[in-house]
């Protein structure tokens, strides 16, 4: 859910100059804010400003108006709906005091909008808080907390050299459905349980069990991709010298492609990336012309 741009008259004022001095220290004279602020920075100076009585009449209503804008940019790094609520009840009030003081309702109807849209996601966030209180107290933790316990019982068992349990505990969890189970949204630790049956086969079994396990992953995450880009270099580099390199060649073009749409330049980005980039680079151009990419 973005919010609107600014209003025009704001984009105006702020040009123009005729902002007052604890306002027009947030941005730059082109207009835009300095590296330093955000907009809750000037709505808090906003609302300084309207509550000293000093205020210039012709200024009050698109004042009010920025520092609703503010308020509202403000709301969705709010951690608690009640934070929520209190920031968009101020956002409210600017918006009635804009609109009192002459700002045009085509100039506030989308920051209304959005204020109630984001009061639906508060009492959604309460609701799906209150649900995961009740889900604690019935299980003894989250569903994400629950994922983690059980790929950490795995990896001890595998440390222990029971691999059959191991295994076994990294398939239930990486075979859960990210979508509409209890543990939706958890594709982190579903990542990891492919992650590690991934890894084993690839050391264990050889590459042809590498790339059937491979296959599943791909299938089973219906569209999105495994691995997360999060796990990407991790597992491109426990992949490496086991024979694979059409496996990694798609890790590595699929988290330089995610890097690119992220925006990120001059990737990889740590030594650590670059290193393991170089080996992967060089296991990639070792498999020649007959080589194939298991998509």
């Amino acid at each position: 859910m973005e919010l609107p741009s600014v209003p025009a008259s704001v984009t105006a004022v702020i040009i123009s100059g005729k902002l007052p001095p604890e306002c027009a220290a947030f941005f730059t004279p082109g207009g835009a804010l300095t590296d330093e602020a955000d907009w809750s920075h000037v709505a808090s100076a906003v609302d300084a400003y309207l509550a000293s009585g000093d205020v210039d009449g012709n200024l009050r209503g698109v004042l009010a108006l920025a520092g609703a804008y503010g308020r509202l940019d403000s709301l969705e790094d709010c951690p608690e709906p009640d934070d929520m609520d209190e920031g968009n009840d101020r956002a409210v009030g600017l918006l009635q005091e804009a609109e009192a003081h002459g700002v045009d309702e085509d100039e506030t109807s989308e920051l209304w909008w959005y204020s109630e849209r984001m009061r639906s996601r508060a009492a959604e966030f309460r609701d799906y808080l209150a649900e995961m209180d009740a889900y604690v107290e019935k299980h003894g933790a989250t569903p994400w907390g629950r994922l983690e316990a059980k790929l950490g019982q795995a990896h001890d068992l595998y440390s222990a050299g029971d691999r059959a349990e191991a295994l076994a505990a990294f398939r239930e969890v990486a075979e859960i459905s990210p979508w509409e189970s209890e543990f939706s949204g958890c594709f982190d630790r579903v990542d990891v349980g492919w992650c590690r049956l991934l890894h084993d086969a690839a050391h264990v079994d050889g590459p042809e069990a590498a790339r059937s396990i491979w296959q599943e992953a791909r299938a089973h995450y219906r569209g999105a991709k495994f691995p997360l880009t999060m796990h990407s270099w991790q597992l491109a580099e426990m992949l490496l010298d086991t024979g694979v390199p059409d496996i990694i060649e798609v890790i590595i073009y699929e988290w330089l492609e995610a890097a690119e749409k992220a925006g990120t330049s001059d990737v990889p980005v740590t030594e650590e990336e670059h290193r393991i980039f170089e080996l992967a680079l060089a296991e990639i151009e070792g498999l020649g012309a007959s080589g194939s990419s298991h998509q």
